[in-house]
């Protein structure tokens, strides 16, 4: 398993730190597949903004979306979610030195400055 690239890494912390999304996430990966109007049932949101926070997942790679009839299911990519987790942790044969994580500690700053504005 190679290493997530910092700007791969920093899109999947993104999508992961809106608490919807991670809500989101434990819950197709609890259910192992969940079509769009099943992920609608399990919140108190609309529509729209449920399929952006899909989208937001997808585009993370977190989840897979596939076409079954009229319906798109969702699955969580669990290499993917391994991965970032081994990075977190700093698990695996690479770790990142000083010079790999200032890019990543310069996106969560701009983050952090953009959630808190």
């Amino acid at each position: 398993m190679s290493d997530l690239t910092d700007k791969k890494f920093v899109k999947i912390a993104r999508a992961l730190a809106d608490p919807t999304r991670t809500r989101m996430l434990r819950e197709i990966r609890k259910a192992g597949e969940l079509n769009c109007s099943q992920v609608l049932e399990r919140f108190d949101l609309s529509q729209p903004t449920i399929s952006h926070h899909i989208k937001i997942l997808a585009e993370a790679g977190l989840v897979a979306c596939r076409k079954a009839g009229p319906y798109h299911v969702m699955k969580v990519d669990e290499a993917v979610v391994n991965q970032f987790a081994a990075t977190i942790t700093l698990s695996g044969q690479s770790t990142r030195t000083a010079e790999t994580a200032k890019p990543l500690k310069k996106a969560a700053k701009r983050a952090t400055r953009r959630v808190g504005s």
